[in-house]
């Protein structure tokens, strides 16, 4: 099934926030930031990389957002046909350029063009004040992960060594430097080769690895893969491009993985039967863990040392969560429901490698977590009856359930609790809306 070609009759509030979005300084304030980031690089005297001015100030993540809000990227595909073309906009000049070029099988094949389009503005930059805040907090929680000098739980404890107070401390992967590294996280690549004298160890928030990402990451900022091949210590002497390159990870999809901006804002629709682990089909910040890192950290054969840190990567996002002002109950409804901040809690529970990326329509859809709410849809998935719970149901006037086309299989008053027989609906994805106005949509699936 191609979910690109989905129709839905209802309309939330677009995305697009170059025009719309709430800014950086309205999440977060520069207080804020000092606050939760204490131990940043270059804040304190001794730093153990050299770093001796603040490197993660906040100044220099909003200059990245504002420099990446330039960004568009339009992402052709053909079903069933290998091969993606993706170009890049600089929608300030107009200047546009291929990012990525399908073979001669995909250009010559007659199967029709589905377009995607990736808008950098989008980042924590939709019209829901709360589904930003989601974001930047998932993305915060992975930043801090991958650079901090942490080594103590609870997360948010207080104590000397807790985790969250040393984020974005590390500005690059502990053990190499520019002179002791050619040759690390080097590998062949006919787009992307390898410079024998540099390494591609991690650098920055997202701590991007590999000569393969850095010539990705340099094509889309410069159209040139060379200029970050040939030098990758630009992402550990500049605070701004090291932002940059964190922003673009998580934006820019990776077929078939598709872009931790698309899961957190319940996009990506995972196709029914194609998982055999049904965390696969959850929603939710675990996702991001599994985009970021998810070979070592959330399969079935992960090793304690590596399911630790998804752990941390949880606590995280729940702190950043507080912090920016949700209450207990909405924290914790990040984990009920089919919503999950974990991506491997046993051998029995965790996630796969992903094989399709497709979307939800890039402009005016957006799923949200009702769970927050009070929501609850269970189970999840479903298969011959869907029970719906909504224990302040009279504040809403009705329910409306669609399929995938955008047809209505329900209609009807929303009570506390309510029973549906759903053995004659066909498998695939639901779509649930409240009509009190909020415009929001819980996603379902169904076997």
């Amino acid at each position: 099934m191609n979910f690109f070609r989905f129709v839905f009759l209802f309309t939330l509030l677009g995305f697009g926030g170059q025009t719309m979005g709430q800014g950086l300084q309205n999440l977060i304030s520069q207080t804020q930031w000092q606050s939760m980031f204490p131990q940043r690089a270059g804040t304190a005297a001794g730093h153990p990389q050299g770093y001796t001015s603040d490197f993660f100030a906040y100044v220099k993540l909003q200059q990245a957002m504002q420099q990446m809000a330039d960004f568009r990227a339009t992402i052709e595909t053909k079903a069933g046909v290998w091969g993606e073309r993706i170009t890049i906009t600089r929608l300030g000049s107009g200047q546009q350029y291929l990012y990525a070029e399908p073979d001669n099988n995909w250009l010559q094949s007659s199967v029709p063009i589905t377009t995607q389009v990736i808008n950098f503005a989008d980042f924590a930059n939709t019209p829901s004040i709360n589904q930003n805040k989601r974001e930047l907090a998932a993305f915060l929680a992975n930043i801090s992960k991958e650079t901090t000098g942490g080594w103590q739980f609870p997360i948010g404890g207080g104590s000397f060594g807790d985790y969250a107070l040393w984020g974005l401390y590390f500005v690059h992967e502990v053990g190499y430097t520019a002179s002791n590294s050619a040759g690390a996280y080097s590998q062949a690549h006919p787009l992307y080769p390898p410079n024998p004298s540099k390494g591609y160890y991690g650098r920055g928030p997202i701590q991007l690895s590999w000569n393969y990402n850095y010539g990705q990451f340099s094509k889309f900022l410069f159209n040139d893969a060379s200029v970050l091949l040939n030098d990758p210590d630009s992402l550990q002497r500049d605070g701004v491009i090291a932002f940059q390159s964190a922003l673009w990870f998580w934006m820019m999809p990776q077929c078939p993985k598709p872009s931790c901006h698309q899961v957190m804002h319940g996009r990506w629709v995972p196709q029914v039967g194609a998982y055999s682990a049904s965390k696969m089909y959850q929603q939710g910040f675990a996702h991001t863990n599994n985009i970021i890192n998810g070979g070592l950290e959330c399969r079935s054969t992960s090793t304690p040392a590596f399911t630790q840190k998804v752990v941390l990567r949880s606590g995280l996002y729940k702190y950043y969560l507080g912090l920016m002002g949700f209450t207990p109950a909405e924290i914790a409804a990040e984990d009920s429901a089919h919503f999950t901040t974990t991506c491997y809690d046993s051998t029995g529970q965790s996630m796969e490698n992903y094989l399709q990326c497709d979307v939800l329509p890039t402009t005016q859809t957006a799923v949200v977590p009702l769970a927050h709410s009070g929501l609850k849809a269970h189970p999840s998935p479903f298969s011959n009856q869907l029970i719906i719970e909504m224990p302040d149901a009279q504040h809403m006037n009705s329910l409306v359930i669609r399929n995938s086309l955008g047809q209505v299989v329900y209609q009807g008053a929303l009570q506390n609790r309510l029973e549906l027989p759903t053995a004659d609906w066909t498998s695939g994805i639901y779509l649930l809306q409240l009509s009190a106005g909020s415009g929001h949509v819980f996603k379902i699936i169904k076997y």
